[in-house]
């Protein structure tokens, strides 16, 4: 089953995203750990469950909440037209972007790739994994003549 929901902590805030639908919610964190039990349990287990953790009226009102969201169709949305992108063989691909250089040698302390390391290790892209890329790019360009392949990285000439 395709995961439906996403779930986020982010700056002391629990985020919660209904993919078929859009719809993002900032909850609280009994409703953020909740929606995992509500589709498997039934409400009587839910608030269970969770009066073991919190107090009972506050599992029950994470779960009407939950449950007012699932009616109004901002949570576990059915959208029956959405499905998730799936790869077409038969689109042509045109350009293709490669990270060569997951590093920089100028370490310029403005930079917005963190001096070009995106605060992360510093490594560069094989030769082997640039090589399939390209082969990609051409088994998959149909009829088109002309291909558009950029070098991107902290710094992209760090890697010939």
């Amino acid at each position: 089953m395709e995961e439906r929901i996403h779930k986020f902590y982010l700056n002391d805030r629990y985020i919660v995203l209904d993919i078929a639908s859009g719809s993002v919610h900032v909850v609280e964190k009994i409703v953020y750990e909740m929606i995992d039990e509500y589709e498997k349990l039934s409400k009587d287990e839910v608030i269970e469950k969770f009066s073991k953790l919190y107090n009972e009226e506050d599992a029950k009102e994470a779960y009407e909440e939950i449950d007012y969201l699932t009616k109004e169709g901002l949570l576990f949305s059915e959208d029956e037209h959405f499905k998730l992108p799936k790869y077409n063989p038969q689109n042509v691909v045109k350009a293709l972007c490669l990270h060569v250089a997951h590093d920089c040698n100028l370490r310029c302390k403005y930079c917005f790739a963190s001096q070009g390391d995106f605060k992360g290790d510093r490594s560069l892209m094989t030769f082997e994994t640039g090589k399939k890329a390209l082969d990609f790019l051409l088994q998959n360009s149909g009829n088109r003549r002309n291909l558009e392949v950029d070098f991107f990285g902290g710094e992209p000439l760090m890697n010939f």
